[in-house]
């Protein structure tokens, strides 16, 4: 028996978690899995996912503008503009 195992190459695991969710989610879900022939607990994993994916790309964008200077100094500039008009 090996001392050591190399599970980079297997497929995502998943954690077993208890939830618990409003009735409505879970008809939602439910009745979206009757639909498509996906487990629900699927479908409300991959909308979490998308959820996850959503805000990271979110803070991925934030960030690059922030510390982009010329970003910084045209939103300073239509700042003063806006502020002048009024």
């Amino acid at each position: 028996m090996r001392t050591e195992y190399d599970f980079s190459k297997l497929k995502r695991r998943k954690i077993k978690v208890t939830i618990n969710l409003d009735p409505s989610v879970v008809r939602y879900f439910k009745k979206k899995a009757e639909e498509t022939g996906i487990g629900y607990q699927t479908l409300i994993n991959d909308a979490l996912r998308r959820i996850v994916e959503r805000d990271e790309l979110f803070e991925e964008i934030k960030n690059r503008l922030l510390s982009d200077p010329n970003f910084i100094e045209t939103l300073g500039l239509r700042l003063r503009e806006r502020q002048a008009a009024s």
